[in-house]
């Protein structure tokens, strides 16, 4: 199992972070409006871990918040809340005595007026982060909470409860209620949301991914492909077309090529062998394996394209085999 890896900082996750920390504790203190003093949210400090990492790792009680997103990226965002920080802010939030709220905290009392409570803290903090992330990156991205008042860890939040996609961005950040223990929240992003959003590729220190050119004549494939393949490992470099191939395959660090054209058939067209003999003769591409298929791709129509020298054509499916094909030269060499 992956163990954490830390983000490489940059000026740009710097601000962002900055700005999703600022606004979460402003919300917070505008809630409670505590006279005891503000509660303070300390700085993030993002790395990248599996999910299941996580959940094997993370045994501490805590309550869970999904957060749902559509719009510009669709996937799922998770909130983990220490139980003594659901308890509290729930409590603060409907003004309950100290004497009693103390009395829940160490009796880990969670009830329904508690998970009410919780839940509207949770809804509010959930439209700042909706607020932060459209304001600060220019993306329309719609967040929207689903609380189903467990404490985990619970039978019913297990790992196929979470969307098990891709590696996940930890913020990890100190909370300090006034009068209490220092006490952890955690949000866990999907990678490619925090690229998106951000616009970059993450790097991670001690790691230099593998890099794998991708072309398909089916744009949406081609995105689920970055979605899918991109880790601390593998970074693809789509080629939005087929022209564009020629130029990614130079880039240093280039481990993998995948090429899957429009339709082609048996005899091949003179705009398709054109295009097929510059594979052939362009020398980087060939010292680099490669794999080549196209929709619709037959056994006549590969006879004609491994005749001009593309040995590694094949009928496959590229959606279904390009990526399990590609592990085998861009997995961690240390496994």
């Amino acid at each position: 199992m992956e163990k954490p890896a830390r983000i490489v900082s940059t000026e740009k996750i710097r601000n962002f972070n900055e700005k999703v920390r600022a606004g979460l504790e402003q919300a917070l203190n505008f809630m409670m409006a505590l006279d005891s003093g503000k509660i303070q949210v300390g700085p993030f400090e993002p790395f990248l871990m599996p999910i299941e990492a996580y959940i094997s790792a993370y045994k501490k009680q805590s309550v869970l918040i999904k957060l749902y997103s559509d719009k510009d990226f669709q996937g799922e965002l998770y909130w983990f809340f220490e139980l003594r920080t659901a308890i509290s802010l729930g409590s603060l939030l409907r003004m309950l005595p100290i004497p009693a709220m103390e009395e829940k905290l160490s009796k880990k009392i969670f009830d329904a007026n508690d998970q009410d409570s919780f839940g509207e803290v949770g809804n509010q903090l959930c439209g700042i982060l909706d607020r932060v992330f459209r304001t600060v990156t220019n993306k329309n991205i719609h967040l929207r909470m689903d609380f189903n008042k467990k404490v985990y860890p619970d039978e019913s939040i297990r790992l196929d409860s979470f969307v098990n996609r891709e590696e996940y961005v930890v913020f990890l950040a100190n909370l300090v209620l006034p009068g209490a223990p220092v006490q952890k929240i955690t949000l866990l992003l999907p990678r490619s949301l925090y690229e998106v959003m951000l616009n970059i590729e993450i790097s991670l220190e001690g790691i230099t991914p593998k890099l794998v050119v991708v072309h398909s004549h089916d744009s949406a494939l081609l995105e689920r492909l970055q979605i899918e393949m991109n880790s601390r490992y593998t970074t693809v470099l789509p080629a939005a077309s087929q022209d564009d191939v020629f130029k990614l395959v130079d880039t240093p660090g280039v481990a993998a090529v995948g090429v899957d054209l429009r339709e082609m058939s048996s005899p091949l067209s003179l705009q398709d062998s054109i295009y097929l003999k510059r594979l052939v003769t362009n020398r980087t591409f060939t010292r680099i394996p490669y794999f080549l298929t196209w929709k619709n791709a037959d056994n006549a129509t590969l006879e004609e394209v491994k005749k001009l020298g593309l040995a590694g054509a094949t009928t496959g499916s590229f959606e279904q085999n390009f990526a399990r094909w590609a592990v085998a030269f861009t997995q961690d060499p240390t496994d």
